[in-house]
């Protein structure tokens, strides 16, 4: 049995986890996070726990289409042409 890892990370604009960690786990190319307090579970979806599940493709664009769906109004002028300068206060 491989000897677990550990690494203490200090979180500052968010946490990275490699490719490689989630490789030696073993958990596959698809997993499930669950967030509880004070903890956050990663688990490697079996193909059991897939069943009946649409391909990620086809309800992420299901998703998309339905984000527009329903919108508040913006209430900034130009937001199309100007979304740089509103998100990110940069100048043109």
């Amino acid at each position: 049995m491989k000897q677990a890892s550990s690494q203490i990370l200090e979180v500052e604009r968010g946490v990275w986890i490699s490719e490689q960690w989630l490789r030696e786990a073993g958990l596959g190319d698809r997993i499930q996070v669950t967030i509880q307090p004070r903890e956050i579970r990663i688990r490697g979806l079996t193909p059991e726990s897939r069943a009946g599940q649409e391909p990620p493709s086809e309800r992420g664009w299901q998703i998309l289409r339905a984000l527009g769906v329903d919108a508040e109004p913006g209430r900034l002028p130009n937001a199309s042409t100007e979304h740089d300068r509103y998100l990110y206060a940069k100048k043109r």
